[in-house]
C-alpha cells in the first residue's frame, strides 16, 4: 500500500513520535464493544476503564517479517493470530492474538494517515482474530434492530447511513462493521463514531464541510470525516441487509432476495 499524497489539506500538525519504545496507555475507549487502551488518540469519546484493557494499541518495534506466514504479499503477511501490514511512508502495523496492535511509524508519518490504516485494515484483522465477522457496510439501528447497507464502492453506503442517522436512527457503523452473536443471533457492535462522506453528499445533507476534517488520500479526493453521536450500544441484532446498486433512472426499487441469491448478491460486494 502507498501513503496518501502529502499535498492534502492537513488539519493537525505533523505527528512525530520521539521513540518506538512502548509507552503507557494515554486514553481508554470502548469501540466494537471492546475496551481499548491506546497511545495514539482515537476518534471516539474516552472512557474511565472499568477493568484491564481487552486490546492495547502502542507505538513500538515491529518485525520486518513473520515466521512461516500462510499468506505473504508485497505489503501484507499473515498467519493464524498474526498479521503484518506495511504502508509505504506511513507505518508498519503488527496485529497479534486479537489483543495487541503495535505500530512503527515512518519518520515523516502524519497522525491522520496512521489512523486511516489503523481503523481499517489493522482493526479489521484484529476483529477477525477475535472471531468477529467484519463487513464493509454501513449500519444504523431502527426500532432496536440493525439495518445494514452493503454494496461496491460508490453506491452510497455511507450517504444512506448518514441520511437515516439524520432522521433519528442511532448510528452503528460506517465502512468497518463488526458482527458478533447475541443469544445465537447476528448482532452489530457499535464502531468508530464518524462517517466518511464525499463533498457532494455533505452538500445534500446541508453539512458545512469547512468545519470537518478532510481525508488525507490525495489531492483530488474530496472526502471528509463527519463525527456522529452514538450511545455505544454493544450489540444490536441484525434485522435487514440492503445491497445497493446504482441505476440510470430516478426510480427506487427494492427486490427481496431468497435462498442462495442472498449469498451470491453479497459475494459480489465483497472487499479484500
Amino acid at each position: 500500500m502507498t501513503a496518501p499524497s502529502k499535498g492534502s489539506t492537513q488539519s493537525k500538525s505533523d505527528f512525530r513520535p520521539s521513540t518506538c519504545e512502548p509507552k503507557p496507555m494515554n486514553q481508554h475507549y470502548r469501540i466494537f464493544g471492546i475496551q481499548i487502551g491506546s497511545t495514539l488518540p482515537l476518534p471516539a469519546p474516552p472512557i474511565t476503564p472499568e477493568s484491564m484493557d481487552d486490546v492495547r494499541i502502542v507505538f513500538g518495534k515491529t518485525p520486518e517479517s513473520i515466521e512461516n506466514p500462510l499468506f505473504k504479499g508485497v505489503r501484507v503477511q499473515a498467519r493464524t493470530g498474526e498479521l503484518l501490514l506495511t504502508v509505504d511512508n506511513v507505518a508498519r502495523y503488527h496485529v497479534r492474538d486479537g489483543n495487541n496492535i503495535t505500530i512503527t511509524p515512518d519518520t515523516n508519518a502524519h497522525e491522520d494517515d496512521i489512523l486511516i490504516f489503523l481503523m481499517g485494515s489493522a482493526m479489521g484483522a484484529l476483529l477477525h482474530q477475535r472471531d468477529i465477522l467484519v463487513l464493509h457496510t454501513g449500519a444504523v439501528a431502527v426500532n432496536g434492530r440493525s439495518v445494514l447497507f452493503s454494496g461496491i464502492s460508490g453506491t452510497g453506503k455511507s450517504t444512506l447511513t448518514a441520511c437515516f442517522h439524520r432522521r433519528g436512527c442511532p448510528f452503528l457503523a460506517d465502512d468497518l462493521c463488526a458482527i458478533s452473536t447475541e443469544n445465537g443471533v447476528p448482532a452489530v457492535m457499535t464502531g468508530f463514531p464518524r462517517l466518511k462522506l464525499w463533498a457532494d453528499a455533505l452538500e445534500k445533507l446541508e453539512q458545512d464541510r469547512q468545519s470537518l476534517q478532510s481525508v488525507r488520500w490525495g489531492d483530488r479526493l474530496e472526502k471528509y470525516f463527519m463525527p456522529v453521536n452514538t450511545d455505544n450500544t454493544p450489540n444490536v441484532p441484525v434485522a435487514d441487509v440492503f445491497i445497493l446498486h446504482t441505476t440510470n433512472t430516478e426510480t427506487l426499487s427494492i427486490t427481496e432476495l431468497k435462498g442462495s441469491e442472498k449469498i451470491n448478491a453479497w459475494w459480489t460486494t465483497r472487499t479484500a
